[in-house]
């Protein structure tokens, strides 16, 4: 009976398509997930599992949690803690909250372009997902990006289910589930809850306040909020402070020009043959700009797809461009899958056009582009990930040596703080005093002045903390510059500290030292 219901189901073109889709994405990501194994963590990286580990090794909270707090969300350091307790290494972490998160977006993809046009577009911009170098290249950093594209797309199919058939009322309970679940992931990934209740208004207006099922699913999406707001009670709502506030961009204390190059990256990072499908299949808009009237008006469904899509894509670039003012690649990543929809729709767009004249030609093209466009993702990202494995890796080093070779309560100083204290198990300080003058002296990203008044007062002030805190190591690599001031990198040898384990690159130049204090300095 199952195997019937297999061969029915293959019989399919589009299924079997999908199917034969999936089955790449396995293999490739696999390939890599072996090959890469637990590569060295960066920092970001290093914030969620350093706090992971804390909470795991049931150790109290250091210095360096203060600025995670509020900043950061909690999902995915608490499920990690979790992996962590059950005595689950990086592996499993990686394997289940980055690969199958992977897998199952692009999944998603597909089914939401199906929701939204057709098999057609569902099954192009699922492989274009597949391919895409940004998705591919963070599928394999411990970050939240991957998880959260995750959430954010299964509360959109989820929601775009309950628009075109309104009887299954139970999807919308996924939707705010799976809403909370992204945002609680990626503080940004609130923008998705927020496109779709603006969507659903758009085209219900306030009858929907007429709905019992909505109210009831209203009422579930307060209680799974809870846990939230307690947090941003907590947290004394900085997480509002950092984006819209005072944050990297900040709609408000920075004055961060507008981030109007977020359009442009978002194209750039497409590529050039997925960029002119892009622009193709805007012309594909057309009907919605110039019969907006019928969307609005409701007269029948046939614009609410675009209308979706390009609200999607219109709250992520007043999110980016305005409020928060910048972005890099990673954080766009729900910016771009609505760009693949747009961009299918010009493929398809082409395939229409000339198979009035040659369907051969037609297929000819299509093919063209898409191996095109996918050989140069699959280039690019094998090269990124091929150039990027081991960077970092002598502070993993580093903090193994200290892990096998140092007392559990030992105490080091170091500018790569989170990363040390991951793999070193170790309390961890940086150089940062937090007091005035340090508050004076620096900008918004840390980095210390070069002025030599600020440079002798943190360095005496630094001098105290050495007294208070008593640490037995430091660590003076070449990384995190921004976070190391320029005395740092003469400290030892001003205080006649002792080597007790470097590293060096190829040409014998060190990388990354570690010293022992002496005598309580």
């Amino acid at each position: 009976m199952i195997k019937d219901d297999i061969k029915k189901f293959l019989k399919d073109r589009w299924n079997f398509i999908f199917v034969i889709l999936i089955l790449f994405i396995i293999i490739y990501r696999l390939y890599y997930f072996f090959k890469l194994g637990a590569q060295p963590i960066w920092w970001d990286e290093g914030d969620y599992l350093a706090v992971s580990k804390v909470w795991a090794l049931n150790q109290n909270s250091v210095e360096w949690m203060a600025h995670f707090s509020g900043m950061r969300p909690l999902l995915i350091p608490l499920i990690w803690t979790l992996f962590f307790k059950l005595g689950l290494g990086e592996m499993t972490i990686r394997f289940f909250t980055l690969l199958v998160p992977s897998v199952v977006s692009i999944c998603c993809v597909y089914l939401i372009g199906k929701e939204l046009y057709d098999r057609r577009v569902g099954i192009i911009a699922a492989f274009m997902l597949s391919v895409y170098w940004v998705f591919t290249f963070y599928t394999y950093r411990l970050l939240t990006d991957i998880p959260a594209t995750m959430f954010g797309l299964l509360a959109v199919l989820f929601f775009y289910r309950y628009i075109k058939d309104n009887t299954k009322s139970s999807q919308l309970y996924f939707f705010f589930l799976f809403g909370v679940l992204a945002f609680m992931t990626r503080f940004p990934l609130s923008l998705i809850l927020i496109t779709c209740l603006i969507f659903l208004f758009a085209v219900k207006r306030f009858t929907v306040l007429k709905d019992k099922a909505f109210l009831k699913s209203m009422g579930f999406f307060g209680v799974i909020l809870i846990p939230f707001i307690i947090y941003l009670i907590y947290t004394k709502f900085y997480f509002i402070q950092f984006y819209f506030v005072k944050g990297i961009g900040g709609l408000i204390a920075t004055n961060q020009p507008f981030g109007f190059y977020v359009f442009g990256l978002s194209v750039s990072i497409l590529g050039t043959s997925w960029a002119i499908l892009f622009f193709l299949g805007i012309l594909t808009l057309l009907n919605l700009f110039l019969g907006f009237d019928i969307f609005w008006k409701q007269k029948n469904n046939s614009l609410n797809s675009d209308f979706f899509v390009v609200l999607w894509i219109v709250l992520q670039l007043i999110f980016y461009v305005i409020i928060f003012r910048g972005a890099t690649d990673r954080w766009i990543i729900m910016l771009t899958v609505p760009m693949f929809f747009i961009a299918s729709k010009g493929l398809v767009l082409i395939y229409e056009t000339v198979k009035k004249y040659s369907k051969n030609i037609a297929i000819i093209i299509v093919i063209g582009l898409r191996v095109w466009g996918g050989y140069a993702n699959l280039k690019h990202s094998s090269d990124l990930i091929d150039n990027k494995k081991d960077t970092y890796k002598e502070i993993k080093l580093a903090g193994e040596w200290l892990k096998a070779n140092t007392p559990e309560n030992s105490k080091t100083i170091t500018a790569s703080i989170v990363q040390n204290y991951y793999y070193s198990e170790r309390q961890s300080y940086d150089f940062y005093t937090n007091d005035s003058i340090w508050g004076k002296c620096s900008d918004i990203y840390g980095a210390l002045s070069l002025n030599e008044t600020c440079q002798k007062k943190t360095e005496e002030s630094f001098n105290e903390k050495v007294k208070r805190i008593k640490p037995d190591y430091m660590i003076v690599s070449v990384f995190e510059p921004v976070f190391t001031p320029q005395w740092a990198y003469t400290y030892p040898q001003k205080y006649n500290m002792s080597i007790v384990q470097a590293y060096m690159n190829n040409q014998n130049q060190p990388m990354l030292v570690i010293y022992k204090f002496e005598n309580g300095h």
